[in-house]
């Protein structure tokens, strides 16, 4: 099958033709988790002939992921293979034409650039508001395209910042504080509300790798109730990161933790921000963890093999593990910090 058979019905599209066809196989685009939104969009991207993908993702296959996570398979969940192996296993039985890099790592701060250096764009499916927060940063410093998405329950939200447009952080200074926002253990997910985000963001990418007079917008879809909402993106004069050039994330100065074992073993101990507001956090938890107990000074449940513990003054424990990639996994699904 030659490339031209492959993308036929894409090539016909006057909004991309066979001059967009080249770049988008000239192309390198980095996502960023491969869980619900990554795999779809990944998926898409490949099947669409973008050259390179460069798939990060720290966590392993479990069976809860099957219901909407479209790259694995049953075999993969009873292995607990890793997401990035599984999602390069089948995105090259997809389309061998796709070049596949494969990190089955964390983005921090400590090595953004050598993952991410080198990408045309950043699509992000990420689990927790840090990585965001560092992805806008790394995007408006390198001058990179990013998408942004996010779902949860039956409702999500995708959209682009684009170089010398509006960033994360002109609409959204801040991230939520613990206990502001459900995850999806706390709230559940809805498989085609998944679809339907990770589409319009990868279609989002495409036009932002093919169309550089692209201006974007933020939309918030709930396919459940049929209702979709466009915020377009204002650049602020008063932004910190794109216009007051602090970018605390990418330098390590937010949300950095340093994960260490637990002295007791099989734990490890994670910093993090304090928490003002422990029973709020009980609040959102309550039906999706088991063992659930709060006090003024800590949180604790367990969530499958894990014990959680929450302390006001913002460090966390988890044990049933000493892989830190995996501690924050279960505190990314659970809290989604």
């Amino acid at each position: 099958m030659s490339s031209s058979e492959r993308y036929a019905r894409q090539i016909r599209l006057p909004q991309i033709g066979p001059s967009g066809q080249e770049r988008l196989q000239q192309s390198r685009v980095a996502l960023i988790g491969l869980g619900a939104l990554g795999s779809v969009s990944a998926d898409a991207l490949c099947r669409a002939g973008v050259g390179t993908l460069v798939l990060i993702d720290r966590d392993i296959v479990e069976l809860s992921n099957l219901q909407r996570q479209t790259l694995y398979t049953q075999a993969d969940a009873e292995r607990g293979e890793l997401k990035a192996l599984a999602a390069a296993e089948r995105l090259g039985a997809i389309n061998p034409e796709v070049k596949l890099e494969v990190h089955p790592d964390e983005v921090h701060c400590g090595n953004a650039a050598s993952l991410l250096d080198g990408c045309d764009l950043l699509l992000d499916g990420s689990d927790n508001f840090a990585v965001r927060y560092l992805l806008n940063d790394y995007a408006v410093v390198h001058q990179v395209p990013f998408v942004y998405a996010g779902v949860v329950a039956t409702y999500g939200m995708s959209g682009a910042v684009l170089p010398g447009q509006a960033c994360l952080r002109c609409l959204w200074p801040e991230p939520p504080q613990l206990g502001e926002t459900e995850t999806c253990s706390t709230a559940g997910v809805l498989g085609p509300a998944v679809a339907v985000v990770a589409g319009w963001a990868s279609s989002l990418a495409m036009r932002a790798l093919l169309e550089p007079d692209f201006v974007a917008e933020f939309t918030s879809l709930d396919p459940w109730h049929s209702r979709v909402h466009h915020m377009r993106g204002v650049s602020d004069p008063a932004c910190p990161c794109c216009q007051e050039h602090d970018h605390p994330w990418l330098e390590g100065r937010r949300d950095a933790p340093t994960a260490e074992a637990a002295c007791a073993g099989n734990a490890v101990r994670l910093p993090g921000a304090a928490i003002p507001d422990l029973e709020a956090v009980a609040r959102l938890l309550e039906g999706a963890v088991e063992k659930l107990q709060c006090t003024h000074s800590f949180l604790r449940f367990e969530v499958g093999e894990h014990e959680v513990l929450l302390f006001a003054s913002g460090h966390r424990l988890v044990r049933g593990t000493s892989d830190p990639a995996r501690a924050r996994s279960v505190l990314a699904a659970t809290i989604g910090h």
